[in-house]
This record gives structure tokens, sequence and C-alpha cells, in this order.
């Protein structure tokens, strides 16, 4: 019997699009990063990121989604300027580069885990315009499991162009770190939801703690 988000991540009319906690109803905002250095600021990231999975994940992720962007990079037009004054050169680089460790990301999880590809997904209203298409990759831990932790700091470092997010078949939810800064819950029932506010509740970003109590006594 599959779990209700499971059910949801395999399901085309299921957007999942940032930012998660406005589009999802069932969703909690908490926030990550903070300090007076850099190094306090990403260090406290990382340990609150790591709290926060272990209350959500008992064992480990279930499986992974991810976004796959295709982009129609051709264009007509005035030639394209940088507003920072970057060459054509180094846009050129910075373009292929996080186009290639996005793929290679892409390939090496579809090469070493069983996967379902959710085609034709909708997309946010200026990447449409742009041409721009959007599929879903949903890997399944299996008997092999993922470096989950290991995932996590990749998305809090930015040193991925992937949009990964960990789910949890058990407790019915999705965990969505954006950057440093903070992490989307996403829960695919009201009550699973109640369930997991309490405990993450220190957690929470205060920008939106108004929004969260009112979800939780369903107002």
């Amino acid at each position: 019997m599959k779990s209700k988000i499971e059910k949801l991540i395999t399901d085309s009319s299921f957007d999942y699009l940032q930012p998660y906690f406005y589009n999802n109803p069932f969703a909690l905002r908490c926030e990550l990063g903070a300090g007076k250095t850099h190094a306090a600021y990403m260090r406290r990231a990382r340990n609150r990121a790591k709290q926060i999975y272990g209350i959500l994940f008992s064992r480990r992720a279930d499986a992974i989604i991810f976004n796959q962007w295709i982009c129609d990079w051709s264009d007509s037009g005035a030639a394209e300027k940088d507003e920072y004054g970057e060459s054509a050169g180094e846009i050129i680089k910075m373009r292929l580069g996080s186009e290639t460790r996005a793929l290679r990301f892409l390939l090496e999880n579809m090469m070493n885990y069983r996967h379902v590809s959710v085609k034709g997904l909708s997309t946010y209203d200026d990447r449409a315009a742009d041409g721009a298409r959007r599929n879903r990759i949903v890997c399944y831990a299996d008997e092999t499991g993922f470096d989950d932790l290991h995932l996590i700091r990749k998305q809090i470092d930015n040193e991925e162009n992937c949009e990964v997010s960990l789910v949890s078949f058990e407790n019915e939810c999705i965990l969505s770190v954006y950057d440093d800064r903070g992490c989307d819950i996403v829960f695919a029932s009201y009550e699973k939801m109640r369930e997991f506010y309490p405990r993450l509740q220190p957690f929470f970003l205060d920008y939106d703690r108004e929004l969260m109590e009112k979800r939780y006594n369903n107002i």
C-alpha cells in the first residue's frame, strides 16, 4: 500500500513549485542560518538542518525528488548584457558549469537508483515564457539508501544546481532545504502537520509564525 505522499510525488497534478511553504496548505517553514560571523552562521544552519532531519526521518529518506529544468537557450533580439559587467565568456562558462553539474547529478542518481520520471509539469510564468520545461525525477532509496546529510549540506552550501528534496513515506512529508537561510516541510495531510508541529516549533521562522499558527488551528 503506497503512502499518500508517495502517490503525490508521482502525480503530475502535484506541482510542488517554490515557494513550497506558500504553495502548500500543510507546510511549515524553519529558519536555519544565524550568527555574527559567516562561520557561526553556516555552523548553525548545518546543525539546525541536521536536527530537523532527525525529527522527520527516524531511519533515512525513502526517496528523493528533484526538478529537471529543460531550458531553451535559443533566442533572438538584442545582444545580452550582464548587469554585473561580466564578459560573454564568463557568462557562458557559468551557465555551462551549472547545467553540467545538474545533468551529472541527474544521471548519477538515475543510474544508481530505481526511479520514476514525471514529465511535462507546470512551471513558473517567467520560465514558461522563456520556453523552459520541467520534469520531476523520483529516486527510491530501496536497500541502498542515500547520503541524506551530504545532500542537505550541498543544498545549504549551494553546491548543486538542483532543487533536491527528501521524502519520508512513514511520516508523509517532504523536506526541502532551499539554501542556508531555511527549509520548508510539506506534509500530505493536516493530521501529519499537527503531529509534527510541536516538535518543529523551536525552529520556526518568526516571519511566518502567525500563518503557521493559523494552519495549526485550522483557521
